[in-house]
C-alpha cells in the first residue's frame, strides 16, 4: 500500500502496524481514513505523508470504528445514499436506491454520480452482471461497512426504507416468477407488514422445494406459519413443513404437519387438498412401512367418502391400488382400485395419475404370471410418460419393463 511513499515516519508506520493486528482489511481502511483525513496525499508518482497532521486525527482502535470513522466523513449526499444502499443489502441495485431517493424526496438524478464516487472511494464495487436486466447492480465492499453502515441509518427510516424496497422488489419479481419471494418477505418483515412477510414466505418456501433446496423451504415454511392467521394459509404452510421435513428423512415430523394440515383442510371443506394429503402421507410412510401407507390411503378415503371425484381423490385412489399391491391383497381389490383410479384421472385430465395407476395394473399382471400383458401396458405407459416430461413416472414404467423383461 506504502510502495509509493517517499517517506515513512516511524510513527505512521507503527500506528498501522500495531492498530491493524495482523487484520488486512482493518489496515487498508485505515490509511484510506488517513487520505481522506489529508494525513496522506496521494500523487500519481508519489505518495506525499504529512506526519504533523497525524496528531490530529483521532484513529479508532477498531474496525468498526475506522469505517464508522470514515462514513462520518462523507459529504451528506454520498451518505445517504451508502445508507440507503445498505438497506437493501450487501447487493444492490441503483434503480432500487434511486426508487429511495425519489420517496424521500430526494434526488434521484444524482444517484449514478454518488455511486461514482464512492465506487472510487473503494466502499462499494460494481458487478459484471446484474439481476435485473435495467439496473446496474453493486456490492459492499465488505458486510462489516454494510452492517456499520446499516446500523448507522435512524430507525424510524429504516421502516419505511425496507417497505419501498419490497415495493420494488415485487415489482421487479413479476417479470422474474417470484425468484425473490425470500429477500422480499425479509424486507416486509421488517417494515412491520407481518401479514404480506407471511404470504411471501410461503412463496419462497415453496419455490426452494421446487429446487431442492429443503432446509431454506423448511425455515421459509415455519417463518411464514409463524406470520399467518388465515386458516387456508396456514394449511398450506404445514403442507410445505411436511413436504420440507419428509425430504430431509425427519418422518415423524412429516407426519405430523402433514396431519395437521389435513385437519385443517377438512374443516375448510377442501376435500381434494385433504386428498392429495393422505396420499403424500402415504407416500411418507412407505419407505418404512407399506402397512402404515396402506392405513393411511384407508383412513383418507374412509373420511373422504361420499365426496366429490376430484384430481386429489383420484391420486388417493391411485396410491390405494399400489399400496394394495405391496400389500399383497386380492387381485381383484387392486385392479378395481386402480381402475377407478384411471377412470377418474381420466376425467379430469390427470394423465400423470393415471399412468400411475397403469404401471401398478402392469405390475399386477406380472405377478399374474402374465408377463406379455405387463409389457403392453408398461410399453405404452413409456410412450405417454416420455412424450409429456413425465420423468418420474417413466423411470418407474422402465424399472418395471427390465423386471418384467427379465
Amino acid at each position: 500500500i506504502f510502495r509509493l511513499a517517499d517517506h515513512l515516519p516511524d510513527e505512521l508506520r507503527d500506528l498501522v502496524v500495531e492498530g491493524a493486528e495482523v487484520n488486512p482489511f482493518y489496515l487498508e481502511e485505515l490509511v484510506k481514513m488517513l487520505v481522506e483525513d489529508g494525513v496522506i496525499v496521494k500523487g500519481e508518482q508519489t505518495w506525499q505523508v504529512h506526519p504533523e497532521r497525524l496528531a490530529q486525527v483521532d484513529v479508532p482502535p477498531t474496525l468498526a470504528g475506522v469505517l464508522q470513522a470514515r462514513l462520518d466523513s462523507l459529504p451528506i449526499e454520498e451518505r445517504t445514499v451508502l445508507q440507503q444502499a445498505s438497506v437493501v443489502g450487501r447487493q444492490f441495485w441503483d434503480r432500487v436506491v434511486a426508487h429511495i431517493q425519489a420517496a424521500a424526496d430526494g434526488s434521484p438524478q444524482l444517484v449514478p454520480e454518488m455511486l461514482s464516487t464512492l465506487r472510487a472511494r473503494e466502499m462499494i464495487y460494481r458487478r459484471e452482471g446484474s439481476t435485473f436486466s435495467d439496473s446496474r447492480e453493486f456490492t459492499f465492499k465488505h458486510d462489516i461497512l454494510r452492517e456499520v453502515t446499516y446500523e448507522s441509518v435512524l430507525k424510524r427510516l429504516r421502516r419505511s426504507y425496507h417497505s419501498l424496497v419490497a415495493d420494488w422488489l415485487i415489482s421487479q419479481d413479476r417479470v422474474h416468477s417470484g425468484e425473490h419471494s425470500g429477500l422480499i418477505a425479509q424486507h416486509l418483515l421488517q417494515a412491520d407488514r407481518k401479514e404480506q412477510a407471511g404470504e411471501f414466505f410461503l412463496r419462497a418456501g415453496q419455490a426452494a422445494l421446487e429446487r431442492y433446496a429443503n432446509a431454506e423451504a423448511e425455515s421459509s415454511f415455519r417463518k411464514a406459519l409463524d406470520l399467518s392467521s388465515d386458516t387456508p394459509e396456514v394449511a398450506a404452510c404445514l403442507e410445505g413443513v411436511g413436504k420440507a421435513v419428509d425430504l430431509q428423512g425427519k418422518t415423524e415430523e412429516a407426519v405430523e404437519a402433514l396431519h395437521q394440515a389435513v385437519d385443517l383442510q377438512d374443516k375448510l371443506g377442501n376435500y381434494n387438498r385433504m386428498a392429495y394429503l393422505y396420499a403424500h402421507l402415504s407416500r411418507v410412510h412407505f419407505n418404512k412401512s407399506s402397512q402404515k401407507a396402506w392405513e393411511a390411503c384407508q383412513e383418507g378415503l374412509k373420511r373422504l367418502e361420499g365426496t366429490p371425484d376430484s384430481p386429489g381423490k383420484a391420486r388417493l385412489v391411485a396410491e390405494s391400488g399400489r399400496t394394495a399391491l405391496f400389500q399383497i391383497r386380492p387381485f381383484k381389490e387392486v385392479n378395481d382400485l386402480c381402475q377407478r383410479a384411471i377412470r377418474m384421472a381420466e376425467k379430469f385430465s390427470k394423465l400423470e395419475v393415471s399412468a400411475d395407476a397403469r404401471i401398478t395394473v402392469a405390475v399386477l399382471e406380472m405377478l399374474n404370471n402374465n408377463a406379455q400383458r405387463s409389457k403392453i401396458i408398461l410399453e405404452q405407459v413409456l410412450v405417454l410418460a416420455e412424450e409429456n416430461g413425465l420423468l418420474n413416472i417413466a423411470q418407474r414404467a422402465h424399472n418395471n419393463l427390465g423386471v418384467t423383461l427379465s
